[in-house]
């Protein structure tokens, strides 16, 4: 599945991807165009402007694919930059703790070094005691100097498409309407529904993916992933 970013640069290229996979490059193995473009991840924290604007000019530079096992420690530390360490207090956060997310949901974009500048993930959940099931999004996240290279909207068309391929009927999500808007959530269907702690209501947006799947939805959303085994702790947020 590929998707066209309208830009001056070229076109993002995205993998199809089932579920969590083996990491884009195997072992030791450098992808073959690492040797044409340092790491935009690096440039990004370079620290000049000059760095950050010419990072950004190539953001368009990037691949989308499964989330893999060794992607753990390079996904929570672009998280740490991206959102802060009081990221894991927010209500969503309750919902993903202890879980895995949902089957074949769960995404990074790679730039062309195969560093991770972009991740996404969905959580199974339902709409209530007894309610419907449906996917949690989040957290959505991109490398901090490179959020105007449409990174996070592909990652958002590639998640969304993917989880209507699987046969899910809805997404909700906690943030900011005017941006998911744009992707297709809103409010208006989740009047009935709330968050297991403190939360925005007029942040909770929900994405019916298949007509009618948020009828009668109501209540508090509760996890219904599968919960983590042993130590996989990078399955956490």
């Amino acid at each position: 599945m590929e998707y066209l970013i309208k830009s001056a640069v070229p076109a993002t290229e995205i993998a199809p991807s089932s579920g969590p996979s083996d990491e884009l490059f195997s072992a030791g193995e450098k992808s073959p165009i690492a040797a044409l473009a340092p790491s935009l991840a690096q440039r990004a924290q370079a620290g000049s402007r000059g760095a950050l604007d010419e990072g950004a000019a190539q953001a368009s530079a990037f691949a989308i694919v499964g989330e893999g096992a060794g992607d753990v420690e390079a996904r929570e530390a672009l998280l740490d930059r991206a959102m802060g360490p009081k990221r894991r207090k927010k209500s969503s956060e309750k919902l993903r703790r202890g879980r895995r997310p949902s089957e074949g949901l769960a995404f990074v974009a790679r730039d062309p070094s195969g560093a991770i500048v972009g991740t996404v993930r969905l959580w199974d959940v339902r709409l209530g005691e007894g309610g419907p099931a449906a996917l949690l999004l989040g957290p959505l996240a991109v490398e901090p100097g490179l959020k105007s290279g449409g990174i996070g909207s592909a990652l958002m068309h590639h998640a969304i498409a993917e989880a209507a391929r699987l046969g899910h009927g809805a997404i909700v999500l906690v943030g900011d309407a005017p941006y998911y808007g744009r992707f297709g959530f809103a409010a208006d269907r989740t009047g009935s529904l709330a968050m297991p702690g403190p939360y925005e209501r007029h942040r909770l947006l929900a994405l019916e993916l298949k007509e009618g799947a948020l009828d009668g939805a109501m209540g508090t959303i509760k996890a219904a992933g599968r919960k983590i085994k042993g130590h996989a702790l990078g399955f956490a947020a």
